[in-house]
């Protein structure tokens, strides 16, 4: 039994030792020993190196969405609700003259409720139609806004700058190459602290990919004249991958 019993105070050795090795390394991995025969057959010689890295591309937005609201308010609800059709229209007859379409423009919010603000010393109603509208050219979101308030739209609630979904697709396999990047580099560092050397993946997977819009809110213009002047920003894709490499030595 003295044999068996110093071999696993030498594999707790080793783990301890390999332990501190990886908490040196200052990166999100870890080393195991597989005891396992089948995960030794499938891992060569059951070293293993998990490691978690994330990879960034930033690119300039090819899509912008504003959102803009129609508000009406009266005593009576049908005038209310009659009222804000008639500005809705307005406002859409206006964008599609500047060039905007119908599929381009989608309703957000709509709803028609009492007026409760404490100044109101009569029942009124409020009715608010709130849409988002979608641009593939960036550099007409500020005069689609001054067209969307000129002819009806009461508030401006922001503009999102963004990607198409091609475009989304294609930055997120960069950010996937780049994650991957990072994970082999880690694992390098971890291993060759450890002794050891990365001889392939065993497995991956993909944590999560995220697309992060650049977000404004929008500067009208007051009375002085002069457009409404929006500035985009980049958007940026990240990405986080989980990577089981083998290991030997």
């Amino acid at each position: 039994m003295a044999p068996a019993r110093n071999q696993q105070r030498s594999l707790a050795a080793v783990a301890v030792v390999l332990g501190a090795v990886v908490a040196t390394a200052g990166v999100a991995g870890a080393v195991a020993f597989s005891s396992d025969a089948n995960g030794a057959a499938e891992s060569g010689d059951g070293r293993t190196v998990e490691v978690g890295a994330s990879g960034a591309v930033e690119a300039d937005p090819d899509q912008a969405v504003l959102r803009v609201a129609v508000v009406a308010r009266s005593p009576d609800v049908a005038a209310a609700r009659q009222q804000l059709a008639d500005n809705v229209s307005a406002m859409r007859s206006a964008l599609a003259d500047a060039g905007v379409a119908d599929d381009q423009i989608r309703t957000a919010h709509y709803d028609i409720s009492e007026d409760h603000r404490p100044e109101n010393r009569e029942r009124k109603y409020r009715a608010i139609h709130a849409f988002e509208i979608t641009l593939s050219d960036v550099d007409r979101v500020g005069p689609v806004i001054d067209t969307a308030v000129a002819s009806g739209a009461d508030r401006v609630d922001g503009v999102e700058f963004t990607l198409s979904e091609d475009r989304r697709r294609q930055l997120r396999r960069q950010a996937l190459d780049d994650a991957m990047d990072n994970a082999r580099a880690q694992a390098d560092t971890i291993a060759g602290k450890a002794g050891l050397s990365i001889t392939g993946v065993h497995a991956a997977s993909t944590v999560d990919v995220d697309a992060r819009p650049y977000r404004t809110e929008a500067a009208m213009a007051g009375d002085g004249g002069g457009g409404t002047a929006i500035e985009s920003g980049p958007v940026t894709v990240t990405a986080q991958v989980q990577v089981v490499y083998n290991a030997s030595g």
